[in-house]
């Protein structure tokens, strides 16, 4: 009789080593797959909570600032409104962007004007 012959068995029935073995492989695997995700959800939490806090921070330095130095505040923003203003510009006359620049630039001038009245 051959050896590989005695290691058949009848279909519905495992040797329970093996039975035990694969348990042991899948609870091991499980184990591996929940302290992998709990690391993973830790690391996430930190680096989102620092990232809160270095927002939080710089828009209080913002605040600051704007408050400390009003005309700087307003001369950057009026530079930025300028090389907006450029930008969708060249975009609208290229004909490409113009159903996006468009209401852009519109909505800009209504804020501006509203803020200057």
């Amino acid at each position: 009789m051959n050896s590989d012959e005695s290691k058949i068995q009848p279909a519905g029935q495992q040797n329970s080593a093996e039975t035990n073995t694969a348990a042991h492989a899948l609870q091991k695997t499980v184990n591996l797959g929940a302290e992998t995700y709990t690391k993973a959800e830790k690391v996430v939490s930190d680096a989102y909570g620092k990232t809160a806090d270095a927002v939080q921070k710089t828009y209080q330095q913002a605040g600051k600032f704007s408050t400390d130095n009003p005309g700087t505040t307003i001369l950057v923003a009026l530079g930025v409104g300028v090389g907006l203003g450029f930008l969708l510009g060249a975009s609208y006359r290229r004909g490409g962007a113009g159903r996006f620049a468009r209401p852009v630039v519109h909505a800009i001038s209504d804020i501006a004007s509203e803020y200057f009245r």
